[in-house]
C-alpha cells in the first residue's frame, strides 16, 4: 500500500489498517491461547502465517516494554495482511488473554502451543491449507525449526534474528546483559 509506505513504524502502528482482525482463541490441551487473526480484504482462501515470539513472555505484538514502543508482530500483521496474507499472532500462555503459566513452559510447550495455533487455522474455510507457515522471532526461530522438522504440512518457516549459537550460549550472553543493564560487574 503505496500510503502505509511512506509512514514510520509508529505512525503505522497507529493508522487503522485496511483489514478485518478478528479476536480468535485456541487450545494445546488445557491452555487457551488467545490471539488475533488478520485477514485481507477480497475473497479466500488465504495463504496464511503464524507468528512466534522470541524467549520470554511476549503478548501477541511481541510488546517488548522497557520504554520501547514498537510492536514488532503488529507491524508485521501490517505490512503482510495487505499484501494477501492472513497472520495469526497470539499472546504467549499465561500472557494477556492465555490461560496457562508461562514459567513452567519449556521450548517444547512453546512449540506445541505453536503446532495448535496451525492446526487452528486448518480448521478455517478461509485459509488456503496448503500455504501455512511459520515466522519466529529469536527463540521462535528454534521453535520454526522445531515444527519445520516435525510437521511436514507446513508450506514454509523463517527465522527473524534466530539462534546462531547454543541456547547456553544465548542465555548466558542475555544474563551477562541484563545483569550489566542493572550495573553489575564482570568480578
Amino acid at each position: 500500500m503505496p500510503a502505509l509506505d511512506a509512514l514510520t513504524p509508529l505512525e503505522r502502528q497507529a493508522t487503522p489498517m485496511p483489514y478485518a482482525a478478528e479476536q480468535v482463541a485456541f487450545h494445546n490441551g488445557a491452555v487457551e491461547l488467545a490471539g488475533t487473526l488478520s485477514l485481507p480484504d477480497g475473497p479466500g482462501p488465504y495463504p496464511a502465517v503464524v507468528l512466534v515470539s522470541g524467549s520470554g513472555p511476549q503478548d501477541r505484538d511481541e510488546y517488548l516494554g522497557g520504554g520501547i514502543t514498537i510492536r514488532p508482530f503488529e507491524l508485521l500483521a501490517n505490512a503482510l495482511t495487505p499484501a494477501g496474507i492472513a497472520v495469526l499472532r497470539y499472546d504467549d500462555r499465561g500472557v494477556g488473554a492465555s490461560t496457562g503459566e508461562f514459567s513452567t513452559g519449556d521450548l517444547h510447550d512453546f512449540a506445541d502451543d505453536a503446532e495448535a495455533a496451525i492446526a487452528y487455522l486448518t480448521t478455517r474455510e478461509d485459509i488456503d491449507q496448503d500455504h501455512i507457515g511459520l515466522i519466529g522471532h529469536s527463540e521462535g526461530g528454534a521453535i520454526a525449526a522445531i515444527l519445520g522438522a516435525r510437521n511436514t504440512d507446513l508450506d514454509f518457516i523463517v527465522s527473524l534474528a534466530g539462534l546462531g549459537v547454543s541456547g547456553e550460549e544465548v542465555l548466558l550472553l542475555q544474563t551477562r546483559l541484563m545483569l550489566e543493564a542493572e550495573g553489575a560487574t564482570p568480578e
